[in-house]
């Protein structure tokens, strides 16, 4: 493994649960030699992107992040166009909603927003949504070029629940049903209990810019509501894609446009 790959497998243990982390904590979650680490930690500090608590010792992400974050949303203002979308979506709906975009492993949520009611799907940011299992990552995997698609189920596959399917050859004939659909469903795949719906968004390259999900318990997941759910979904992707191109994305002729 290469020193940027450690270096990014250090970043990645922090977490809105683990906003600050200790060298040794550090250690044992990479699996790394604790010297490895410090020299790691080091380097970063210099560049910004980690400081240290001076009263505890333990480290946190650091001002770096703030100016990439910045020269990346001056690229292209995603964001708040997500976030006002998700918004909406919410308001509409009276359910979870978020906003994910494709990383290397799977889908990392750029906005989101809760109802305010009781008995909802609750959601952490932070973490990521695998291709395989996900409503989300699933959509993703359903749109993207065969090519994409071939690639990302070369990643490992954990089954998260007993509905988990884990199988590639299941999971290109799934994703086919869902493109078909125009959207993706599950039901317990990953966490019993929650059921999702979700469908890509473009911004102008044949693989899906990212995808919009709705987050339901399980038993609330009616066909009537199933319907309305995604109804509204394909209301809020034309709006994302109008505000950040112009223009409702058009699938074309090879592409089944979603019912």
């Amino acid at each position: 493994m290469s020193t940027v790959d450690k270096a990014m497998t250090v970043l990645r243990q922090f977490s809105l649960e683990r906003l600050e982390i200790g060298l040794n904590e550090l250690a044992r979650m990479t699996g790394e030699d604790k010297a490895v680490i410090r020299r790691i930690l080091v380097s970063l500090m210099k560049s910004g992107f980690v400081e240290q608590n001076p009263e505890n010792q333990r480290y946190f992400l650091g001002s770096g992040f703030l100016a990439l974050a910045r020269l990346r949303e001056a690229t292209v203002p995603m964001v708040r166009a997500t976030q006002i979308v998700s918004a909406w979506l919410c308001q509409k709906t009276n359910e979870t909603v978020h906003v994910s975009i494709a990383g290397q492993a799977g889908m990392s949520t750029v906005a989101y927003n809760l109802p305010q009611r009781g008995n909802v799907i609750n959601l952490r940011p932070a973490d990521r949504y695998p291709f395989h299992s996900s409503s989300s990552g699933l959509a993703y995997l359903s749109f993207c070029t065969p090519e994409t698609q071939e690639r990302l189920l070369e990643l490992p596959r954990e089954r998260l629940t007993r509905f988990t399917i884990t199988d590639a050859d299941e999971l290109r004939a799934l994703c086919a049903t869902m493109r078909a659909a125009g959207y993706a469903c599950t039901r317990n795949t990953v966490e019993v209990g929650v059921a999702s719906v979700a469908m890509p968004f473009f911004l102008g390259s044949a693989d899906p810019s990212g995808t919009i999900a709705i987050a339901v318990p399980d038993l609330n997941l009616t066909p009537e509501h199933e319907h309305f759910l995604v109804e509204s979904l394909r209301v809020g992707v034309g709006r994302l894609e109008t505000a950040l191109v112009g223009e409702r994305y058009e699938a074309p002729a090879s592409v089944p446009t979603p019912n």
